[in-house]
């Protein structure tokens, strides 16, 4: 089986960590908006699930776009808690040299995760960046992945989606494209990005 002619990557908790800076902006936005502090558990339950979700969990009467203007104003109010994975930017740069596409598909708006990938030297190393949309559907539905497919010019199955979610992994099923988990706990992915990076050349017989 040929190797795959993109890679597809999550952002938060693949190549950036950035969990604490969403936890504290979130707690930021409930007491700007007056809804009530979100406890860590509740918060990690709902964790990489998208707007929608918060709208839903956190600020019940509020509308998606006033939350993501919040959002978008004062997540890098917290940018000391937002730092590259320290095997990104060499992750990406040998896939580059691979003559592999490397996009980000994440449900943080695209705005926003354009600055996390600007503020964390990210940003030139990928070629295409698929947040959160209103025409699209947040993962665990397909189109973010099949948006960027399109945009690339390849197939699901000629990508390899990576994340750290279910959401992710039932996201690339839905899409009919190849998963492998980062740091998932069912043991059958990688730890790290390098090894992720040895994984795909060896699909390529390099």
């Amino acid at each position: 089986m040929p190797g795959p002619r993109a890679v597809l990557f999550d952002l938060d908790g693949v190549l950036v960590n950035s969990y604490e800076a969403w936890f504290k902006l979130v707690n930021l936005a409930t007491r700007h908006f007056c809804k009530s502090d979100v406890e860590r558990d509740r918060f990690h339950d709902c964790w990489g699930q998208g707007i929608e979700v918060d709208l839903r969990e956190f600020f019940p009467g509020c509308n998606a776009a006033e939350i993501e203007r919040f959002y978008d104003e004062h997540l890098l109010d917290f940018d000391s808690c937002i730092e590259a994975d320290a095997d990104a930017a060499a992750t990406l740069q040998r896939l580059r040299d691979e003559e592999i596409a490397r996009a980000v598909v994440t449900n943080t708006p695209t705005p926003l995760a354009r600055d996390i990938l600007a503020l964390t030297g990210l940003i030139g190393l990928v070629d295409l960046t698929v947040g959160a949309m209103s025409d699209l559907a947040s993962k665990p539905a397909p189109d973010l992945i099949v948006h960027a497919c399109r945009e690339l010019d390849v197939e699901p199955a000629e990508t390899l989606v990576v994340g750290d979610s279910r959401f992710d992994e039932e996201a690339a099923r839905a899409a009919n494209a190849p998963f492998v988990g980062f740091r998932t706990e069912d043991g059958h992915g990688v730890s790290t990005l390098p090894d992720l990076v040895d994984r795909v050349l060896s699909q390529l017989g390099s």
